[in-house]
C-alpha cells in the first residue's frame, strides 16, 4: 500500500476513535458538572480529555508521514495507543468504520457545522459585549479622574465630602463592570479555544444537523 494512502486511512481511523472517546468523556464531564462534582470534573479534564485531545491534535498528515519514514517504532506506538483507546471504551472496528462513512456522508450537513457556526457567532457577540464594557469602564475612569482632580483642588471639608460621595457609586459601578468583563473574557477565551481545538464541534459530525437542532430546541 502507498505510504500516503496508509497515513490518510490511519488518520481517519485514529481521529474517529479520538472523537468517539472525547464525545464520551465530554458527556461525563457535563454530568459531573451538573452534580457539582468539581473535583472529578477537573480530574476528567486533566487526565482524560487532555490526553485524548493531544493525540487528536497530533494527527497531522505531514507530521505522521515524516514520523512513519523516520521513526517507525514511534509510529507503531501511536497505532498501539489508538488501539488501546478503542478497547478501553469497547469500540468495535465495524462501528468505527461505520461512523467514518457516516461522517463523510453528512459532511456539510452535520451537527459539526452547526456547532462550529454557533461558536463563531458566540465569539462575535462576546467581543461586542466586551467592547461595550470597555467603553463604559473608560467613561467611568474619566469621571473618576476628573473627580479626583476636583478633590485634590478642594479646600473646604464640605466640598471634599460631596466629591467623595460622588466617587463612591462610580467606583462601585467600576468594580461590578470589571467583574462582568472578567466573566465575559473568560467565556470568550474558552469559546475561542473550542473553535481552535476543533474536536469540540467535530464530535457532532456523525449527527444530522436537523436532529441536533431539534434536540437543542426541545431543551
Amino acid at each position: 500500500m502507498d505510504i500516503k494512502i496508509k497515513i490518510e486511512d490511519f488518520i481517519k481511523y485514529a481521529k474517529e476513535v479520538c472523537l468517539q472517546n472525547l464525545f464520551l468523556a465530554d458527556n461525563i464531564k457535563v454530568d459531573l458538572k451538573n452534580q457539582d462534582n468539581l473535583y472529578e470534573v477537573e480530574r476528567i479534564e486533566k487526565e482524560v480529555i487532555s490526553a485524548y485531545e493531544n493525540i487528536y491534535l497530533s494527527l497531522d498528515e505531514e507530521f505522521l508521514l515524516n514520523l512513519y519514514k523516520e521513526n517507525k517504532k514511534a509510529f507503531k506506538q501511536l497505532e498501539d495507543t489508538i488501539e488501546k483507546m478503542k478497547k478501553d471504551t469497547n469500540l468495535k472496528d465495524e462501528y468505527i468504520k461505520t461512523q467514518i462513512k457516516k461522517r463523510e456522508k453528512l459532511k456539510g450537513n452535520s451537527g459539526a457545522e452547526v456547532v462550529e457556526k454557533f461558536f463563531k457567532y458566540k465569539i462575535k457577540e462576546l467581543k461586542k459585549i466586551k467592547g461595550d464594557l470597555l467603553q463604559k469602564l473608560k467613561k467611568l475612569l474619566d469621571k473618576e479622574e476628573k473627580l479626583n482632580l476636583d478633590l485634590s483642588n478642594a479646600i473646604q471639608e464640605v466640598e471634599q465630602l460631596e466629591i467623595i460621595d460622588k466617587l463612591q457609586p462610580i467606583r462601585a459601578e467600576f468594580r461590578n463592570l470589571s467583574i462582568q468583563l472578567d466573566k465575559y473574557q473568560k467565556e470568550l477565551e474558552e469559546t475561542e479555544n473550542k473553535l481552535l481545538k476543533k474536536w469540540y464541534y467535530e464530535i457532532y459530525g456523525t449527527t444530522n444537523k436537523e436532529i441536533l437542532l431539534k434536540a437543542y430546541n426541545s431543551q
